[in-house]
Order: C-alpha cells, then structure tokens, then sequence
C-alpha cells in the first residue's frame, strides 16, 4: 500500500469510515449496509481479477462507485430532489476525491467492513439498564440497618452515572477487542498491506469506534440519570412525573408539584452552558422554581452561580466541594446554593408533598 506515513489527513480507513457513518452524508452504511455489502464483494471481484488496475479500470471502479451509492436512494420526494439523495451525491463526491490509486479502493472496501462490523457491535452491545440503576441507587441509599437514608440521594445518582459509564464502556470495549484481533491477523495475511499498515489501518478503525461510542454513550447518559433520579423520588414516596418534558429548546428531567410549591429538575453531569435556557421560564414550564444537580463541579462557577440566584432557583453541590467551602457563607447565594445532603428533604419542604422520610 502506499506510504501515508508523512501526511496524517491520509489515513483513508478512517475518513472514508467517518464519511460512511457522518450525519450530514444522512448516515449511509447504517441505513443501506447491504448496498456497501454489494458494492464492496464487486470491487474485491474485480480487483482480484484485473490484477494492477491502469487508469481506465480506476475510473470505471470510481463510476460504479458513484452510481451504486447514489442509486440506492430515491431521487425525488414531494415534486423535488430529496434530501437523502443530495446527501447521497455529498458522500459519494467525498470519498471520490480520496480514491487516487488501486490502493484506495483496497482501503475503502476496509473502511465499509469496519464501519458494518463496528455498527453491528454498537448496536448490539448490552446497555447499561433500569434495573442496574435500580440496584445502585438502592444499594446507596440503604444504609446497615436497612433503612433508607435521604441524604444520600446526591450519592445515589453519582453512582449511577459513574458505574453506567463503566458498564457501557467495557460493554462496547470487549466485542470490538475480539474484531481487532480478528482484523489484525487478516490485514497481515493480505500481501498488499505492509506490517507498518496494518497499525494505521486498525488506528483508524479504533478511532472512529470510539468517536462513535462516545456519541452513544453520552446520548444515554441523561437518560440514565432521569431513571435514577425516578427512582430515588419512588423510593421515598415524593410524588414525581416521572417523565422528561421538553418545551421547545429545554428540557426538565422532572416535576414534583405539591400544595405549597412546584419544582422542575435539571439534573446533569455538567452545568454547561445550556443550563440558562431554563432560567426565566418557569411560567413555560408550569413551575415555580427549576433546580439543579450538577455531578461534575468544572461547571459551576460564581458568575453562574449568581445567574441561578438572579432568577430564584437553586443548584445542589456536595459539602466537600470547593464551590461550597468557597460560596456557602456568601449572604447572596444563601438561598441559591445547597448541600446535596439536603436534596430530597428540601423538595419535601418546598412543595408541601407527602413523603417516607
């Protein structure tokens, strides 16, 4: 194969991987992965039977490329060009103008196997579930003498997020370790890929895995988070929606709506940026105050802290967090800031709900 050895963007397993699975090609090989499947057993026909291909064979090999991609979407929806098929003529264009040489397409039928056999592990791979939160979250809150200890609520939903991380990661970890293996004694058995290859190509292909599984395992997170926090409300009897509502840009987590108050949750592993959308909105979202439970504390710094208390809301932060050794005495976050200790025993107080505290 050729040697790529001094130009990092030519590592084509992985570009023409991403741009297989990339949103804005419409994510191609998740959904037409009998279509690259096809495509890719003709060229390996092909090249097996031609030998070295010249230019003329190259440029046929590109062309079929092209039609086969673009021609396994429809081309028109409602009166116009679809969408999908100009995404279509996007991805085929893209990977196109990364196929130089016979080498290329090699590395193109690579990058279709990864990304099919990569998909497949994804999909299949065993999530991190709501009885495992189930489990933590009661294991937390359960203190020796079988009681359940309401202080322990912050501690609860950190457990989940910081086992579910874990469970996923080595779920998705493990099968692709078997595939790797596999893949790995496969490139060094095929006379056109030098020793040195085989590493750039099984980078390539680990890279965008991950790239990938971090997406996915950051799209469950909240919901994670959401299971738990459901739970820790059941586990004391605090009468919540127990859904997600989203209103627009926003989402809130949870209600608790009592006779004395009503309360929206933000709960998340990070304050970030999008925590303001929900400030000011209360009417919206049919509460009186939206509270918030960061995990990660990198977040949560005073200029916030004060945008949270401009609007009457409050964040809970563990008492031996930097942020609450620093703020907590400050008159003006008295009412803002909490001790996490105190989450599920202030929601009682607020809303006036019935509990088993």
């Amino acid at each position: 194969m050729a040697d790529y050895s001094g130009d990092p963007s030519e590592f084509k397993v992985y570009w023409f991987a991403r741009d297989l699975v990339a949103s804005s090609y419409g994510s191609y090989a998740t959904k037409e992965t009998q279509t690259l499947k096809q495509l890719s057993s003709r060229l390996g026909n092909e090249l097996e039977g031609k030998g070295l291909l010249d230019e003329t064979d190259l440029e046929t090999q590109k062309q079929q490329i092209r039609d086969t991609i673009t021609g396994s979407v429809n081309k028109t929806y409602g009166g116009d060009i679809s969408k999908r098929y100009r995404q279509t003529e996007d991805l085929a264009e893209r990977i196109l103008r990364r196929i130089e040489e016979e080498d290329d397409i090699r590395e193109f039928r690579i990058a279709i196997d990864a990304v099919v056999r990569t998909s497949e592990i994804l999909d299949t791979a065993p999530s991190f579930g709501k009885q495992e939160i189930i489990r933590i979250v009661n294991e937390t809150l359960e203190t020796d003498r079988g009681n359940l200890d309401p202080s322990k609520a912050y501690d609860a939903l950190y457990n989940v997020d910081f086992e579910g991380e874990a469970y996923q990661l080595g779920a998705q970890r493990e099968p692709l370790i078997d595939y790797i293996y596999e893949e790995m004694a496969e490139l060094r058995d095929d006379p056109h890929i030098e020793q040195r290859e085989v590493a750039r190509i099984i980078s390539g292909i680990v890279q965008e895995y991950e790239r990938r599984a971090g997406q996915s395992r950051a799209s469950t997170a909240g919901n994670v988070l959401e299971t738990g926090l459901q739970h820790i409300f059941n586990q004391f009897g605090v009468p919540a929606t127990g859904d997600p509502a989203h209103f627009g840009d926003l989402e809130i987590d949870n209600m608790v709506d009592g006779p004395e108050g009503s309360i929206g949750f933000s709960c998340k592993r990070t304050l970030r940026e999008r925590f303001r959308q929900s400030l000011s909105r209360e009417a919206e979202i049919g509460v009186d105050e939206v509270w918030f439970v960061s995990l990660l504390m990198a977040d949560v710094s005073k200029e916030k802290l004060h945008d949270i208390s401009n609007d009457g809301s409050r964040i809970y932060v563990p008492r031996d967090s930097f942020v609450w050794n620093r703020y907590n005495n400050d008159d003006d976050l008295s009412y803002t800031l909490r001790p996490a200790d105190r989450f599920i025993e202030d929601v009682v107080e607020f809303t006036g709900v019935s509990a088993d505290l």
